[in-house]
């Protein structure tokens, strides 16, 4: 079956999306994967809230007990409020921040609310749940390492109000709770500063990385689709050409046959009839192709050859067998082949989890097209390594080795062939074959394929 006529054009394009999608960042070590810059005014905007609740609370309290020192916690208020007003008029709202100026800027924050603990009561002061709040900011914004300074600063910050702070106001005079009692207080304060850190920040990177992922995603579809409308566009110069091409040919043909037979111009002429002729034989192998016709003009193809098409770009040059074939417990009996739409996911998709069983195969690659009246199937199997156990459950997932070895394959390769595949209603299944190596399992269900 000949489709090198389709293939051909799709090999860069291939090439360039790949590439495209290795230059995506993935997760990196501790503190250093990548973030997004911060919105100053998002953090102006939080200090704000913070200073408002802080006021009212200091106004509330004055109001009904009274005692404590008034002037210093008024002093940290306004020192606040100093930052934020200069921070408006000098920097602007849409100014945006690196991560390690969001990070002094929370650090900021939490020294003035362990000043205000300090003076009002230190662990006494049920508001010193409050020191949970900078480092959530920075679990869901920074990096690890970041997180990880703010964290250590906020349980610094729990242990020395515990140590030295004034009295907490109170009606009947100054409140001192037991020893362990303020142990239990901050000892649920430090749990409670790791345990968030740790899982608002685990949900943010995982965030980041699916967001990543999905970004890669979408550029190799675009790559895709660029090399759908290259091919679509090939086809239509051709048939344009053949029409000028033909005239030529012929003009040529029929100035040979008036010149004499020693004309110096003979030469030149049969020179001219072999290009033409030529060049009309690569547009022939571009027009004639079945399987170009059926992809530029209907859009749709025949099943085994829209996987064999698929698979193209990286059958040729393989250092291993690879054979293609037909599932006859799938293939309804009497029934013609199934035609799809040639759509950029499914040929990205099918040839990524080829061009993988490739990768790995010992020497010999099976590809299995299979229809029947509940669907369609494509099985890819290899005599290789297989999955690792430990991933096999989470393939699909971003950032995740595919294979045992060397640690080199990030995953994110399956997981923009999966993403991709299931925007055509296609399920992907993984598993490890019996005799060794790994199997990928496609199927479209009745209704849903193309």
């Amino acid at each position: 079956m000949n489709i090198k006529a389709m293939a051909s054009i799709s090999s860069h394009g291939k090439a360039t999306a790949d590439a495209h999608a290795e230059r995506v960042p993935g997760p990196a070590g501790l503190g250093d994967a990548p973030h997004l810059q911060t919105r100053l005014g998002t953090l102006v905007q939080i200090r704000w809230l913070a200073i408002v609740g802080q006021g009212a609370t200091i106004v509330i309290v004055d109001i009904a007990f009274g005692g404590f020192a008034l002037g210093g916690v008024l002093a940290a208020v306004a020192v606040s409020v100093a930052f934020n007003i200069w921070l408006t008029f000098s920097r602007g709202f849409l100014h945006r921040i690196d991560e390690r100026t969001a990070a002094w800027h929370l650090a900021f924050d939490l020294a003035q609310l362990t000043v205000l603990l300090g003076l009002t009561g230190g662990l006494h002061n049920p508001f010193a749940l409050f020191l949970l709040a900078p480092v959530t900011v920075a679990a869901a914004t920074l990096s690890a390492r970041l997180t990880v300074r703010l964290a250590t600063g906020a349980i610094a910050a729990a242990t020395l109000v515990a140590v030295w702070h004034e009295p907490l106001p109170w009606p009947e005079g100054p409140l001192n709770m037991p020893p362990l009692f303020l142990l239990g207080t901050w000892l649920a304060l430090f749990l409670g500063v790791v345990s968030v850190a740790f899982f608002t920040w685990r949900m943010a990177e995982e965030a980041r990385s699916i967001a990543e992922a999905y970004s890669a995603s979408r550029i190799a579809l675009a790559q895709e689709q660029r090399l759908a409308e290259m091919g679509a566009l090939a086809a239509a110069v051709a048939h344009e050409l053949n029409t000028p091409l033909a005239t030529v040919h012929l003009v040529a043909r029929e100035i040979a046959a008036e010149l004499p037979g020693d004309s110096p111009l003979q030469a030149d002429i049969r020179t001219l009839i072999e290009q033409a002729e030529r060049c009309r034989d690569t547009l022939a192998r571009l027009t004639r192709s079945p399987e170009r016709d059926a992809a530029v003009e209907s859009e749709t193809i025949a099943f085994p050859v829209l996987v064999e098409l698929a698979a193209h770009p990286h059958v040729e040059g393989a250092r291993c067998e690879v054979v293609f074939s037909h599932a006859p417990s799938l293939t309804e009996p009497g029934g013609g082949v199934p035609w799809m739409e040639r759509s950029p996911e499914i040929l990205h998709g099918i040839g990524n989890f080829v061009q993988n069983a490739i990768q790995f195969a010992h020497s010999r690659v099976e590809i299995v097209t299979g229809w029947d009246g509940g669907g369609l199937m494509v099985h890819i199997s290899d005599d290789g390594p297989g999955f690792s156990p430990q991933v096999l459950e989470r393939l699909g997932e971003p950032y995740i080795s595919t294979r045992g070895g060397d640690g080199s394959h990030l995953g994110l390769g399956v997981f923009i062939a999966t993403t991709l595949l299931a925007r055509t209603g296609a399920r992907v299944d993984f598993a490890n074959r019996d005799g060794g190596g790994a199997e990928v399992t496609v199927t479209w269900t009745s209704g849903e394929a193309g």
